[in-house]
């Protein structure tokens, strides 16, 4: 295992949140396997004694209905675990050569105590800047100017809550964005009847903000997997702080400008929602279905500058660019047609 991968996987859920020592003792109990294009990963329905982290590659996931879909390295950062139930709910297979890390499932208990007895120990000594250092260097606040991230500090609110406790419930109504400051948190998301947990957080990351820009229903539901202390912004203070410093618009006139002077590469993204008719998308757009958005987010060009219309109401234009700036590209919100 090579100085590179250990830094990617101890990028990845629940490595992040172990203590350097305690992630090298973790690390060297599993094992870092490299799978040719065209392997299998695990089957669908099979019961898998390991759970398995993606470092380089890209695997393809297989449902019960034979759709595939993609994951990728930026999926690990999101997600951890590949499809990590028991039964597996879909084949992975080999798009391209994988570096695979593999991991007993009866080690993660291990991890799970080790977190606790961290959490529990360092309670009084954690200070406001662990978690806000982990905030901060994500590629979103390279927008946020210095004495919004000041605000920050004094708006949060705090909020205690118990392990198995709901914080948000998927379908409802958007209120709050939510900063975890300590504890951890499982996601879960219903579809077609099943309810499939798809990625758990630890202290220094985030969730919430998808409803509170798009003023669409919460999109999963988060349950407290140990005791928590969060921090919680309102819909206006996050619009003010966080919302309004990503969120640029551009008219034509300005790209046809950006094009001709900077010679800069423009693509337009006209976003749709599932339930609606596709655009008829001008040669130079690409029309995709929002839900799509965040599964091909990794195949974007950070060369390339983004402009994205779609939907005002719902604010799907606005979500996209967020999206997209979050994720470290350069994004635009195209300006309206005037009446």
């Amino acid at each position: 295992m090579d100085d590179s991968q250990l830094k990617i996987l101890k990028g990845l859920s629940p490595f992040s949140a172990l203590s350097d020592a305690n992630f090298i003792k973790i690390a060297a109990r599993g094992e870092i396997k490299s799978q040719p294009a065209g392997a299998l990963l695990f089957k669908r329905f099979s019961n898998d004694p390991d759970s398995h982290w993606l470092l380089t590659g890209q695997l393809n996931l297989v449902n019960d209905a034979f759709e595939n879909r993609a994951f990728t390295e930026s999926d690990s950062q999101t997600y951890g675990a590949v499809d990590d139930f028991q039964p597996h709910t879909v084949s992975a297979v080999c798009e391209a050569p994988c570096a695979v890390f593999t991991l007993s499932k009866t080690v993660q208990s291990e991890i799970e105590t080790l977190l606790e007895a961290a959490a529990s120990t360092a309670e009084n000594s954690l200070s406001i800047g662990n978690w806000m250092e982990r905030l901060l260097s994500t590629p979103l606040f390279e927008f946020i100017p210095p004495t919004n991230i000041q605000e920050l500090f004094k708006r949060f609110k705090t909020r205690q809550v118990t392990s198995g406790e709901i914080i948000i419930k998927q379908g409802e109504p958007g209120d709050y964005f939510y900063m975890i400051k300590t504890g951890s948190v499982s996601v879960h998301v219903e579809m077609n009847g099943k309810v499939n947990q798809v990625a758990k957080l630890t202290a220094g990351q985030s969730f919430g903000q998808d409803a509170l820009v798009s003023d669409l229903p919460r999109n999963a539901t988060i349950m407290a997997t140990a005791p928590c202390e969060l921090g919680m912004l309102t819909e206006a203070d996050f619009e003010d702080l966080l919302l309004s410093p990503v969120i640029e618009v551009i008219t034509p006139a300005e790209i046809e400008e950006a094009v001709r002077v900077q010679g800069t590469r423009v693509q337009i993204l006209n976003l749709y929602q599932p339930d609606d008719l596709q655009p008829e998308a001008a040669a130079e757009e690409l029309a995709i279905p929002f839900m799509a958005l965040r599964n091909h987010i990794h195949e974007f060009s950070k060369e390339i500058v983004y402009v994205v219309r779609g939907p005002a109401s719902p604010k799907i234009n606005l979500l996209g660019a967020y999206l997209l700036n979050e994720a470290g590209h350069t994004a635009y919100v195209l300006a309206a047609d005037p009446a």
